[in-house]
């Protein structure tokens, strides 16, 4: 297999990169309406396709190597959904930003015409169709293929509560489904989703991406994979977990975070001190949780095996 593209140290660390995927929904009814491809034209260059034709995603797609400062992207990306949704209401069409779409059908909806998705649409069949779910995806750029490596690790303990934090999509096909985020849920209706494992060194990354596509598991570097990855060719670690977010505000808080935890991890990684990486079986049991009761949920802690509140788990993070 030839080498994967690395470009870990090519940026300043801890750089940002933000996508938001929006939802375009008819002015009167609120429903998903396939009008992407004149937004796409409108705003060529800062918006993207996503699977559906009735979805845009938007923001820096990966990093910028020098933009570091949260408030500084956050400031981008209002202005970007403020021209998104200026441009939008010139077609008759509105933008709303949540993890799932309150009714609209799932069968209803038409997937874009590029070959990634038909890929997966060839390999999941009925999975992929269901796939109408909207994220918020989040790069931090890493110095090194190490500190790539021992940021995974230490954020996969801390999946759960990014997901309690971000869960915004407690509808689904009209109805309530007693989840904070069906969005995560529904993902998990995919193959080879889940807590990554644990990865003792970037060889070993490599390794598991040449064994995934020898068996034909996956295409290289596959996103739904994981709720996060080292992404080697932005040189960068890729949050995937998080539901879309509503309020831009929000966004932000998400956002600083994680890059707050990114660079804890490596600062930790470089005075040798990195976090016990957990056991799958709880971080799997604190994702379920998360993903049922949001902020409510209880999550197990993963060093002193208590159990607190998502909340407290959060603070004291600071």
């Amino acid at each position: 297999m030839p080498a994967i593209e690395t470009n870990f140290g090519t940026s300043t660390p801890y750089s940002l990169g933000v996508e938001e995927e929006f939802q375009l929904v008819e002015l009167d009814t609120f429903e998903l309406v396939s009008r992407a491809v004149p937004v796409l034209e409108a705003l060529s260059g800062e918006v993207a396709p996503a699977r559906q034709t009735r979805a845009l995603a938007v923001g820096h797609r990966g990093h910028d190597q020098d933009r570091h400062r949260c408030c500084e992207v956050v400031s981008e990306l209002a202005d970007l959904r403020e021209r998104l949704a200026h441009t939008a209401a010139e077609h008759e069409t509105a933008i709303l930003s949540a993890g799932t779409h309150p009714f609209s059908r799932y069968a209803e909806q038409d997937v874009t015409d590029e070959p990634r998705y038909a890929e997966l649409a060839a390999s999941y069949g009925w999975l992929a169709a269901r796939q109408i779910v909207f994220g918020l995806h989040i790069h931090v750029g890493m110095s090194s293929a190490g500190k790539a490596i021992a940021c995974a690790n230490g954020l996969r303990n801390e999946l759960p509560e990014l997901l309690a934090l971000s869960a915004n999509s407690p509808f689904w096909q009209g109805r309530p489904t007693g989840l904070a985020s069906t969005r995560a849920k529904i993902v998990e209706g995919l193959p080879r989703t889940g807590i990554p494992p644990v990865l003792d060194s970037f060889a070993d990354f490599e390794l598991l991406v040449e064994q995934g596509e020898a068996h034909r598991l996956l295409p290289r570097l596959h996103p739904h994979l994981v709720g996060h990855r080292p992404h080697p060719q932005l040189g960068t670690i890729e949050i995937r977990i998080c539901d879309a977010q509503t309020r831009i505000e929000n966004v932000a808080a998400i956002v600083a975070l994680v890059q707050s935890l990114a660079a804890a991890h490596g600062s930790n990684s470089t005075a040798g001190s990195p976090r016990p990486c957990g056991r799958r079986c709880w971080i799997e049991e604190n994702k379920w949780r998360a993903l049922r009761d949001g902020l409510d949920a209880r999550l197990i802690d993963l060093e002193d095996d208590t159990e607190r509140s998502a909340r407290e788990a959060i603070w004291r993070w600071s």
